[in-house]
């Protein structure tokens, strides 16, 4: 998993520099599953007028009505099966993947292909989610090239914060007293802190949840007690009421622990508030060898 994570900053700037001038469609579905689906959540909290959906519940519940004729679908490995089957469905979309040659890139449906540039991904998806992340901010206009440039400055010092974090989640879990462990983060670090959850929880098996602040403030905070929670709050609308939060579940028994500095505004903090995640991830996966990163299922997630 670490050699995947450190690619991160090559392929980043690859897929950056391949796909400039990208222009994606507003006001369509963007429809995916696990990090795809939370990939354009992003956005959507960024002012961008979209319709994010989860495969799934969009195939079963939201697809009823006929004449969908344009969307966007997202699927890093171009395989997950409920995306698949909501390509049947639309009569004409544009597909975000890794690998172009997979059944989304060939599908009938398909007329326009953005390829993620990330290469082979064996384990949780890191690299290939900033890249969805770079083409959807090229697609709506924004230009994520600073921030792409501070990723491969700092890259280092993620990492360090990456093992920091590792270690406490791992030195709090093992006292066996552990209620639960909790990722929390505002607007669009809301879809972050679900990405975090996931990767840290299916690397590691630990099981960790991702929710908006102010979600985890309406009650879920009454666990606090013997719960570990970590903030991603950089600075914004919701960063104080956020520092405040965690001094109050601090002192009501939780650990905690805020992520606030990534060298980046608001904006663009979900392209770098992942990356210690990863870190952390991969530390925590090494310390408890874990025998393989995908053990129940596999890293697609195929449905009969």
């Amino acid at each position: 998993m670490k050699d995947e994570i450190y690619e991160i900053p090559g392929k980043a700037q690859l897929c950056y520099e391949k796909n400039k001038g990208l222009a994606l469609p507003g006001k369509v579905p963007y429809i995916g599953m696990g990090s795809s689906y939370f990939a354009p959540m992003v956005f959507k909290y960024l002012g961008v007028n979209i319709y994010p959906e989860l495969a799934s519940e969009f195939f079963n519940y939201g697809i009823q009505y006929p004449g969908l004729d344009k969307a966007v679908l997202i699927s890093q490995s171009g395989k997950s099966s409920e995306t698949l089957w909501c390509a049947d469905k639309v009569e004409s979309f544009a597909g975000i993947m890794n690998d172009i040659n997979s059944p989304l890139g060939t599908h009938r449906n398909l007329s326009k292909t953005i390829e993620l540039f990330a290469g082979e991904e064996d384990f949780s998806s890191t690299k290939t989610y900033i890249n969805t992340l770079i083409a959807l901010y090229l697609g709506f206009g924004f230009n994520p090239g600073p921030a792409i440039e501070v990723i491969t400055r700092d890259f280092s010092l993620y990492e360090t914060e990456g093992g920091k974090l590792g270690k406490k989640i791992l030195k709090f879990y093992g006292k066996g007293k552990c209620r639960g462990v909790y990722i929390i983060g505002n607007g669009p670090n809301t879809a972050t802190s679900q990405l975090a959850a996931l990767v840290i929880s299916e690397s590691t098996k630990i099981p960790v949840q991702g929710m908006a602040m102010a979600q985890y403030d309406h009650g879920v905070k009454e666990t606090a007690n013997g719960s570990f929670i970590i903030a991603i709050n950089p600075k914004g609308k919701a960063s104080k009421r956020t520092s405040d939060l965690l001094k109050t579940v601090n002192k009501a028994g939780a650990v905690t622990f805020e992520l606030n500095n990534f060298g980046v505004e608001e904006e663009f903090s979900p392209l770098v508030a992942p990356i210690p995640f990863f870190f952390a991830a991969n530390y925590i996966a090494a310390k408890l060898k874990v025998s393989a990163p995908f053990i129940v299922g596999g890293k697609v997630t195929t449905v009969t």
